[in-house]
């Protein structure tokens, strides 16, 4: 089973120790937090890849599999510059420093995609933002017990 906090804190306190900045899961309730800060939203949790592998030891069953995740990146800034710039260290985060010390924590990045602009209208200006996506990757491993015929006898 994959613990969504075994991903979720190493890559919170690996951009938040990178950047210097406020890093927060998006779309959730509380206060927005002064600018610049990073949102991270999760937009596939859970697609396998490739093959799963089952493997049986004693009355012990192991389902593991290969689990693609996709998190969608968002800087929030008052300028476009400020938000491109930290768009830019946050992705650099993924594909230098972070893919080994996400490694230490068994999440492969596969590829951090292109920077877009995500700019939102706010009644009469606007909040800069931009962003990309970064594909990971964690091995999910499920066990369980199941029942064994001990004996079988035939009349």
């Amino acid at each position: 089973m994959i613990n969504y906090d075994d991903i979720w804190l190493p890559i919170w306190n690996g951009l938040t120790n990178y950047t210097g900045k406020t890093v927060i899961q998006a779309e959730s309730s509380g206060k927005q937090p002064t600018y610049p800060f990073i949102a991270i939203k999760k937009t596939l949790i859970g697609e396998g890849i490739g093959q799963p592998v089952t493997a049986l030891e004693d009355v012990i069953q192991t389902l593991e599999q290969d689990i693609e995740l996709v998190l969608s990146i968002t800087t929030h800034a008052s300028t476009i510059e400020e938000s491109e710039t930290l768009s830019l260290k946050a992705r650099a985060y993924f594909l230098g420093k972070g893919t080994i010390e996400l490694s230490d924590h068994y999440i492969t990045v596969v590829d951090a995609l292109a920077i877009t602009n995500r700019d939102v209208f706010l009644n009469i200006d606007y909040e800069r933002r931009s962003g990309f996506d970064v594909r990971l990757r964690v091995r999910g491993q499920e066990s369980y017990e199941i029942d064994v015929i001990g004996k079988v006898t035939i009349n």
